[in-house]
């Protein structure tokens, strides 16, 4: 073999590891991004006080990843790698729902008698599903429960189903967070137009 020929392959074996080592280190990463659940802004402003707590919230546990979860079709769950959580959902639920009631009670009027009714009351809700599919249509499944503060003894309960339909989540995850916010803001709108009336009801009973 000429010494030409053996540099020359070696030049070449040289370069190639070295190309290859550049081709497996360098990975082309799109930084994730992080959402949260918001509330709904309103015209109206929140009231002072609220005459019982949001208490326990729970979530099933293929939306508790970090991973923002979309539906594709009745038994496919897929996640998202760039986009993430940045807490735990069943947290950013209670939180938000919290607030887009606050907002909600105060358009309504509530007599002193039905305010001490919901004294020291807690809110307990269980959600079956909160996901949005691969169309941006937005679902979420709940019960509820309005229990005494020790969580012994129900006053009143209900469910929910709840259908919002938002923008595509391919390419858009802010999508996703702005249809389930929306999902837990007409929650909220619900929750407590169903509460005012059951309030109410009970204050001018007998």
């Amino acid at each position: 073999m000429k010494p030409g020929f053996s540099a020359l392959r070696l030049i070449s074996a040289s370069l190639s590891g070295v190309l290859l080592s550049g081709c497996l280190l360098k990975t082309a990463t799109v930084p994730p991004h992080h959402f949260v659940l918001a509330p709904i802004p309103t015209s109206e402003s929140s009231p002072k006080h609220f005459p019982f707590e949001i208490g326990l919230v729970k979530m099933p546990a293929y939306v508790l990843r970090d991973s923002i979860a979309v539906r594709n079709g009745a038994n496919e769950i897929e996640y998202l790698e760039n986009a993430l959580w940045a807490e735990r959902l069943d947290q950013s639920f209670q939180r938000t729902l919290a607030a887009d009631m606050y907002r909600s009670r105060s358009a309504t009027n509530q007599s002193a008698e039905s305010e001490s009714k919901w004294q020291r009351l807690r809110l307990l809700v269980t959600v079956d599903q909160f996901d949005v599919d691969t169309a941006g249509r937005g679902t979420l499944v709940a019960q509820w429960r309005i229990a005494a503060s020790d969580g012994s003894e129900s006053v009143t309960s209900g469910y929910a189903r709840l259908v919002r339909t938002g923008g595509s989540p391919r390419g858009n995850s802010a999508a996703i967070a702005q249809t389930m916010s929306e999902l837990t803001a007409d929650f909220g709108s619900e929750l407590t137009r169903l509460l005012s009336g059951s309030a109410k009801t009970a204050a001018v009973s007998p």
